[in-house]
């Protein structure tokens, strides 16, 4: 079922009418669904979407992956923010070519398109979601809501589940995914291929220690050992767990700075910010 939200459209306005182009009936479980929402908060813009175009011209064009096309009208500043770059390695070219720029997740794959016009913008969190739920019980040392599959990802958990209380599993996005997370000490991560993902972001603003791998560029947004606890390999990780848990203060330090971190600079009204910024950049 497609996600219908309520929206009022003004034909004669100064407000800017942002077109979000992605797929609709995946709401609320997309990256472009949180962007929905910042456009939604913001009293200057209006949500366009892709049946309001032959009726509505836009100021900006938000293109998101995973989407079925790209939206492109002559004039008008357009955008694709690829969210799985670690995955498609920029071979969406069909994408690319149709939009004034390309917004990159990872910028550890930026070498990928360089033929493109780039820019990085990562992941965030929404803190009005992603927060502290001081009364969801806490059951579990350390958990991971998510896909257990990957190798290296279920080979960690499964070391990890042999001495400490596990939560694994999906959860809807939302408050029942961070109550789950709530309802651990710790929130484990490992990448899937170098990338910064959504765990990374929303289980800081959850306001839980979060102790994820090493990987690059994460210390352009995050500093290790003051906002996140990092690991190496698998022996490191078990050192770390079991550090945190019997000094409980010193994780919460760190889990509080990290989600002070994450709200300050690291949520979707500020990337929606830094789009439209990239935007207004783009020569008319």
């Amino acid at each position: 079922m497609i996600h219908k939200m309520k929206r009022k459209i003004e034909s004669k306005t100064n407000k800017k009418k942002i077109l979000l182009n992605y797929q609709y009936e995946l709401f609320p479980f997309t990256t472009a669904s949180y962007i929905e929402m910042a456009i939604l908060r913001r009293d200057d813009l209006i949500l366009l979407r892709r049946d309001d175009l032959p009726f509505h011209t836009p100021d900006y064009i938000i293109n998101i992956e995973p989407i079925p096309y790209c939206v492109q009208v002559r004039g008008v500043p357009s955008c694709y923010w690829e969210i799985d770059n670690h995955v498609i390695m920029g071979n969406d070219i069909h994408f690319y070519a149709n939009t004034d720029i390309v917004l990159l997740a990872q910028k550890f794959f930026a070498p990928h398109y360089e033929q493109f016009k780039t820019e990085w913008v990562p992941l965030a969190a929404d803190p009005t979601v992603h927060k502290n739920y001081d009364d969801e019980e806490i059951k579990y040392q350390i958990g991971l809501i998510g896909n257990g599959t990957y190798p290296e990802r279920r080979k960690l958990l499964n070391k990890l589940a042999t001495k400490y209380k596990v939560l694994t599993g999906e959860a809807k996005p939302g408050e029942e995914y961070s109550r789950k997370l709530n309802s651990c000490e710790i929130v484990f991560n490992r990448s899937m291929n170098a990338d910064v993902n959504m765990r990374v972001f929303e289980a800081l603003s959850c306001g839980r220690l979060l102790i994820t791998d090493i990987i690059p560029t994460q210390d352009e947004l995050f500093e290790e050992g003051v906002h996140y606890v990092g690991y190496k390999n698998g022996t490191e990780l078990m050192e770390k767990v079991d550090y945190y848990l019997k000094n409980p203060e010193k994780a919460s330090k760190i889990a509080l700075e990290g989600q002070k971190h994450v709200h300050l600079n690291h949520n979707y009204d500020i990337r929606l910010c830094q789009i439209i910024k990239i935007l207004d950049s783009i020569p008319k």
